[in-house]
């Protein structure tokens, strides 16, 4: 019983390397589909509303920022990492004065965004290298946390132009 054994793990074993071996050439030679993404080079976009860094609107024509120091997204903060202050005006208005976001405690719930009702906060979806060599760069504050947004947006007509492709003749 011993030989007969040894000769059927053989065989099992061998079995089962050709069927791995088989799983790997069948993605080895297909050509067509190509399922790696070569980082640096080739980008994958991000969905609209992905969570990634949480930037400051500035508002050029008016050369400010849209906060008003209300503290509201300080308060919703569950990790305390968001640190402001701000000033009464001549005119009676709020103004921030620091912004700073420590984002080595953020975990981008997005309750600082949401809780944000001068439109002051939001989520830019291009940036999501969020990757440093120290740790103290992840404290930013208001002029780095900067973000300008397009002054006119992009109307629908033309959207649709753009992602419009012409069909190939005689295909």
């Amino acid at each position: 019983m011993g030989i007969l054994k040894y000769f059927k793990d053989i065989f099992s074993g061998l079995w089962n390397l050709l069927v791995g071996l088989s799983v790997t050439s069948k993605y080895f030679l297909n050509f067509k589909a190509v399922t790696t993404q070569q980082y640096p080079e080739e980008r994958l976009p991000l969905p609209a509303r992905s969570r990634s860094m949480i930037k400051l609107i500035y508002d050029g024509e008016k050369d400010q920022f849209n906060c008003v120091a209300c503290l509201m997204c300080a308060k919703a903060c569950p990790n305390s990492c968001i640190k402001l202050e701000g000033v009464r005006q001549a005119d009676g208005k709020r103004r921030m004065t620091t912004f700073k976001l420590d984002f080595s405690t953020c975990i981008f719930c997005g309750y600082c965004v949401e809780a944000c009702g001068f439109d002051a906060l939001t989520f830019v979806s291009e940036e999501y290298e969020n990757a440093v060599y120290k740790r103290g760069s992840l404290l930013q504050d208001e002029h780095a946390m900067k973000w300008v947004r397009q002054a006119q947006p992009i109307a629908p007509e033309e959207q649709k132009k753009e992602t419009v492709i012409p069909a190939v003749v005689g295909a």
